[in-house]
């Protein structure tokens, strides 16, 4: 009974009564967090548990306040670990990426072809993107930017116009843009890193 009057105290904003409480519980509510994460994380959640309590306490119904603070702080408990597996994973994957970038800068024969392997990757991934054009444009591209024909030898070849030839261009370097802009994106990235 003098337990029910005390969160009835507490919900009415009774500070005497929040403290009896809070004394009370806090023992517990260590213990239960320190069972899934170390004593500092578990200070800052009970503590936040209680606070979040202290403010919302008229807008909670519960039977069993102690049942309910203690699911509310293992749900706390998962949701940090839950965070803390995703910052970890994300430290790990910046770890790795920049392992291979300080790999691809240095100098070695076996960078060298390492690096050859990527650009014979990026390669492929760009004509791929130029086999989705026009077969004409598609020609012009590759003759322009692969071979490095100029543009008035390949109106001559192809017998159309120079201003054929630039249009080709430009519709193709429109559409590359578009189709590889995560590629370019990436590249981008990679070249600001060093």
């Amino acid at each position: 009974m003098e337990a029910k009057i005390d969160i009835e105290k507490v919900i009415k904003g009774d500070h005497v009564a929040f403290r009896t409480f809070f004394e009370c519980l806090y023992p517990k509510l260590m213990s239960l967090a320190c069972r899934f994460v170390d004593e500092q994380v578990a200070k800052d959640l009970v503590q936040e548990v209680f606070t979040s309590y202290w403010e919302q306490k008229k807008n909670i119904q519960a039977d069993n306040i102690q049942s309910f603070l203690f699911k509310w702080l293992q749900n706390s408990c998962l949701n940090h670990i839950k965070h803390q597996m995703i910052v970890d994973e994300y430290e790990s994957r910046v770890r790795i990426a920049e392992a291979r970038i300080a790999f691809l800068d240095e100098s070695s024969d076996a960078n060298d072809v390492l690096k050859a392997v990527i650009n014979q990757d990026l390669r492929e991934i760009i004509e791929l993107s130029v086999n989705k054009l026009p077969p004409k444009c598609a020609q012009v591209f590759r003759m322009a930017y692969f071979h490095d024909i100029s543009r008035k030898e390949i109106a001559e070849i192809m017998e159309i116009s120079p201003r054929t030839v630039e249009g080709h261009i430009r519709q193709a370097l429109s559409f590359l843009r578009e189709d590889l802009k995560d590629l370019f994106m990436l590249i981008f990235m990679l070249s600001n890193m060093n």
